[in-house]
């Protein structure tokens, strides 16, 4: 009888250490590092505000390397503003790009485009600039805001 209670200890045993490996190997799985050696990742917020009276901006193309999720296609009412956060990533300088369509009720009247650089380090400072602008409006720019005024 002292046998058989020994055997079923020793068959819960493994049992157990079989199923701890398993469930341990399981959860280090979704624990995986970048291939990168310095995984030190994030973001820089860039904001976009709209100050006219009468005109709404409407995205007409978003590209470069913002922070997951993509952001979507939006409209930024007068007097209103929208934030995008663009990746900031240890040697490496990351870039993105928002044009905007200027409407007047729904009709186009203008547009701006608008770059966004974020750098590796905090020196030089993450950057907007104004690759093009055209119809009724002015802007003023930061480094990381642009603020879209009646021309």
């Amino acid at each position: 009888m002292s046998f058989i209670n020994w055997g079923m200890i020793l068959v819960l045993f493994i049992l157990l250490v079989i199923a701890t490996t398993f469930i341990y190997s399981s959860t280090e799985r979704n624990n995986l590092r970048d291939d990168d050696p310095v995984s030190i990742q994030d973001s820089i917020r860039f904001t976009i505000s709209n100050q006219t009276a009468s005109f709404s901006l409407a995205t007409a193309s978003l590209e470069g390397e913002f922070e997951p999720p993509f952001p979507a296609a939006h409209i930024i009412l007068p007097y209103r503003g929208y934030g995008f956060e663009v990746l900031r990533k240890a040697y490496a300088t990351k870039r993105a790009y928002v044009t905007y369509n200027v409407l007047s009720n729904t009709e186009v009247v203008g547009s701006i485009r608008i770059f966004m650089k974020v750098f590796a380090t905090s020196i030089p400072e993450p950057s907007t600039e104004i690759l093009e602008i055209n119809g009724p409006i002015s802007y003023k720019n930061g480094k990381r805001y642009v603020d879209v005024y009646n021309a």
